[in-house]
């Protein structure tokens, strides 16, 4: 995530439905260096459905500047009245998209697209259905581009209806066990294909192995950009989940959000811990921390599934120090109270 340059322009805080009171949004004041940029892996086996979660990604009105990285443009179904220029193996889109296609070389092709965009709020980067997220993963903590990305999240797409089948054969079970197990969310997709039994049954089966993995039930991969990606701070972002923006579209799954706002110290050490055990039914958690160990600083929360990260952000200038969170959650089985609870736990 990365805060407003010293050049940007002040702008006042938009409100949006996962951001009711604007916590995340552009702040003039928050001028300084940006960290690095928030990668997101969508993994899943052959026919999931990542592909249309990607088209959805790059024709989504969201506001930001994202690379997305493919391995082959002939599997993307773009529209070509979105499409500015072809250059290179990288499309550029009305949207402020960029996709880039990549075969061997995952570290240049990254190093590619931060070269070209300096001001990118996040890399998706779509893996092949049959590669090992891990390996993937460990590309962002090594090498020539570690410092410059970190590793936001890994999102795996399941197919409702096929994933028992995939499992029970000993050519796929492994590799699709560890797709999920790697995952910090996984999208269960095309249950209008499979009734409700279906789906409870599927869910079980993923809970009895992986019980801590955040399942979010949709079709037609239709999920919310915020819950997939973490997006970067100071960026003007309206809402996925707001009916009224222009999207022929509804999403199917049932979210909730709401700010987590103390006063007041924090332990940073056992805030991360607590949302290690948050209930699954929160997906995303990010916004701003006043650890008592630095007193004098902001704190940079951004957590995805059981994946946490607290890092000092800036000085608190004339804000007064006060812990500011924006939880996403299910909005079906979400209990803010028991969420509070264990965040409140954390407190000096």
């Amino acid at each position: 995530m990365r805060s407003t340059s010293a050049s940007s322009q002040p702008t006042t805080r938009e409100v949006t439905d996962l951001d009711p009171e604007g916590i995340l949004a552009p702040r003039p004041e928050d001028a300084g260096p940006g960290p690095a940029t928030p990668v997101t892996v969508l993994t899943g086996f052959l026919g999931a459905g990542k592909t249309t979660l990607v088209n959805r990604i790059l024709a989504e009105e969201h506001g930001l500047r994202l690379a997305v990285i493919v391995n082959d443009f002939g599997e993307i179904d773009i529209d070509s009245e979105l499409i500015l220029g072809i250059d290179s193996g990288t499309i550029s889109l009305a949207n402020g998209c960029v996709c880039c296609e990549v075969r061997d070389d995952l570290v240049g092709a990254v190093a590619a697209v931060l070269s070209q965009d300096g001001a990118l709020d996040g890399i998706v980067l779509e893996a092949s259905g049959v590669a090992e997220p891990l390996g993937i993963a460990r590309t962002f903590t090594s090498g020539g581009i570690r410092g410059l990305v970190r590793l936001d999240g890994i999102v795996a797409v399941v197919d409702a209806e096929q994933l028992p089948d995939q499992v029970a054969d000993q050519a796929t079970a492994d590799l699709v066990y560890g797709q999920i197990g790697c995952s910090d969310l996984v999208v269960l997709n095309k249950i209008d294909l499979a009734d409700r039994a279906r789906v409870d049954e599927i869910r079980n089966f993923v809970h009895t192995r992986l019980p801590v993995v955040r399942i979010i039930e949709t079709s037609y991969a239709d999920v919310p950009f915020e819950v997939l990606v973490g997006i970067n701070l100071g960026t003007e972002v309206r809402s996925a989940l707001d009916h009224d923006h222009g999207h022929s579209h509804a999403h199917q799954h049932d979210f909730t959000s709401w700010i987590y706002r103390r006063e007041g110290g924090f332990d940073g050490r056992a805030l991360r811990q607590a949302i290690a055990r948050l209930p699954r039914s929160v997906y995303r958690i990010k916004g701003f921390l006043h650890d008592s160990d630095d007193p004098d600083h902001r704190q940079l929360v951004q957590a995805v599934g059981m994946r946490a990260e607290v890092d000092r952000h800036d000085g608190w200038g004339e804000r007064p120090p006060a812990t500011e969170l924006v939880i996403i959650a299910d909005g079906r089985t979400a209990d803010r109270y028991q969420v509070e609870a264990l965040l409140d736990s954390c407190r000096r």
